[in-house]
Protein backbone atom coordinates (compact mmCIF):
# COMPACT_ATOMS: atom_id res chain seq x y z
CA UNK A 1 0.00 0.00 0.00
CA UNK A 2 1.63 3.32 -1.12
CA UNK A 3 2.57 5.67 1.42
CA UNK A 4 0.02 8.67 2.26
CA UNK A 5 1.57 12.21 0.81
CA UNK A 6 2.83 14.18 3.89
CA UNK A 7 2.48 17.85 4.11
CA UNK A 8 6.11 18.75 3.38
CA UNK A 9 6.25 15.95 0.18
CA UNK A 10 2.88 18.07 -1.49
CA UNK A 11 4.38 21.32 -1.17
CA UNK A 12 7.49 20.55 -3.02
CA UNK A 13 6.09 18.37 -5.08
CA UNK A 14 3.56 21.28 -6.14
CA UNK A 15 6.38 23.96 -5.81
CA UNK A 16 8.35 22.21 -8.20
CA UNK A 17 5.87 21.33 -10.63
CA UNK A 18 5.14 25.58 -10.59
CA UNK A 19 8.55 25.57 -11.47
CA UNK A 20 9.33 27.51 -8.47
CA UNK A 21 12.51 28.07 -5.91
CA UNK A 22 12.62 27.55 -2.54
CA UNK A 23 14.05 30.93 -1.75
CA UNK A 24 11.58 32.59 -4.00
CA UNK A 25 8.55 30.73 -2.53
CA UNK A 26 10.12 31.07 1.02
CA UNK A 27 10.34 34.82 -0.14
CA UNK A 28 6.31 35.33 -1.55
CA UNK A 29 5.46 33.29 1.72
CA UNK A 30 7.27 35.74 3.79
CA UNK A 31 8.97 32.68 5.67
CA UNK A 32 13.19 31.61 5.45
CA UNK A 33 13.94 29.15 2.93
CA UNK A 34 15.54 26.85 5.89
CA UNK A 35 12.08 27.33 7.50
CA UNK A 36 10.26 26.56 4.11
CA UNK A 37 12.92 23.26 3.82
CA UNK A 38 12.24 22.15 7.09
CA UNK A 39 8.23 22.13 6.15
CA UNK A 40 9.33 20.41 3.20
CA UNK A 41 11.21 17.36 4.44
CA UNK A 42 8.53 17.27 7.90
CA UNK A 43 11.44 18.35 9.73
CA UNK A 44 9.30 21.36 12.02
CA UNK A 45 8.86 20.50 15.27
CA UNK A 46 5.34 21.85 14.80
CA UNK A 47 3.30 21.73 11.73
CA UNK A 48 3.32 25.53 10.04
CA UNK A 49 0.58 28.20 11.33
CA UNK A 50 -2.41 28.87 10.09
CA UNK A 51 -1.22 31.94 7.78
CA UNK A 52 1.88 30.09 6.52
CA UNK A 53 -0.31 27.08 5.17
CA UNK A 54 -3.03 30.12 4.22
CA UNK A 55 -0.69 31.67 2.16
CA UNK A 56 1.35 28.06 0.83
CA UNK A 57 -2.33 27.45 -0.48
CA UNK A 58 -2.26 30.48 -2.62
CA UNK A 59 1.11 30.56 -3.69
CA UNK A 60 1.60 26.83 -4.81
CA UNK A 61 -2.64 27.36 -6.24
CA UNK A 62 -3.87 24.30 -4.03
CA UNK A 63 -6.87 23.79 -1.49
CA UNK A 64 -6.05 25.24 1.65
CA UNK A 65 -8.63 22.41 3.74
CA UNK A 66 -6.48 19.47 2.04
CA UNK A 67 -3.25 21.38 3.35
CA UNK A 68 -4.96 21.90 6.72
CA UNK A 69 -5.69 18.50 6.98
CA UNK A 70 -1.94 16.96 6.01
CA UNK A 71 -0.40 19.37 8.74
CA UNK A 72 -2.82 17.72 11.02
CA UNK A 73 -4.85 21.40 11.80
CA UNK A 74 -8.60 22.70 12.05
CA UNK A 75 -8.58 26.00 11.13
CA UNK A 76 -9.78 28.36 13.20
CA UNK A 77 -13.32 29.51 11.21
CA UNK A 78 -13.89 25.90 12.05
CA UNK A 79 -12.89 25.39 15.22
CA UNK A 80 -14.79 28.26 16.25
CA UNK A 81 -17.65 26.68 14.42
CA UNK A 82 -17.48 22.91 16.41
CA UNK A 83 -16.51 24.68 19.95
CA UNK A 84 -19.47 27.25 19.88
CA UNK A 85 -22.40 24.53 19.18
CA UNK A 86 -21.86 21.44 22.25
CA UNK A 87 -23.80 19.04 20.15
CA UNK A 88 -21.37 19.32 17.37
CA UNK A 89 -18.76 16.94 18.65
CA UNK A 90 -21.79 14.61 19.35
CA UNK A 91 -22.82 14.82 15.69
CA UNK A 92 -19.36 14.42 14.28
CA UNK A 93 -18.99 11.02 16.21
CA UNK A 94 -22.52 10.10 15.14
CA UNK A 95 -21.35 10.44 11.78
CA UNK A 96 -17.68 8.97 12.59
CA UNK A 97 -19.67 5.49 14.22
CA UNK A 98 -22.22 5.44 10.50
CA UNK A 99 -18.90 5.60 8.51
CA UNK A 100 -20.18 9.32 6.87
CA UNK A 101 -17.37 10.62 4.99
CA UNK A 102 -17.07 15.01 4.19
CA UNK A 103 -18.91 14.01 0.82
CA UNK A 104 -21.68 11.96 2.23
CA UNK A 105 -21.92 14.93 4.67
CA UNK A 106 -22.43 16.81 1.79
CA UNK A 107 -24.83 15.06 -0.83
CA UNK A 108 -26.85 14.87 2.83
CA UNK A 109 -26.94 18.48 2.96
CA UNK A 110 -27.47 19.11 -0.83
CA UNK A 111 -30.43 17.05 -0.75
CA UNK A 112 -31.72 19.30 2.88
CA UNK A 113 -31.24 22.10 0.42
CA UNK A 114 -32.65 21.00 -2.54
CA UNK A 115 -36.04 19.85 -0.77
CA UNK A 116 -36.32 23.06 1.38
CA UNK A 117 -35.94 24.97 -2.17
CA UNK A 118 -38.87 22.86 -3.72
CA UNK A 119 -40.99 23.32 -0.62
CA UNK A 120 -40.34 27.18 -0.52
CA UNK A 121 -41.01 27.53 -4.40
CA UNK A 122 -44.54 25.67 -3.91
CA UNK A 123 -45.75 27.54 -1.00
CA UNK A 124 -44.82 30.54 -3.03
CA UNK A 125 -46.93 29.48 -6.21
CA UNK A 126 -49.70 28.14 -4.56
CA UNK A 127 -50.29 32.28 -2.71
Amino acid sequence: MPRREQLGDRIRRLRRQRQLGLRQTAARIGISAAYLSRIETDRGQSPPAERVIRTLASVLADDFDQLMQLAGRVSTDVERYITADPGMAGFLRRARRFNLTADDLMRLLDRHQAHHANHAHHGRKAS
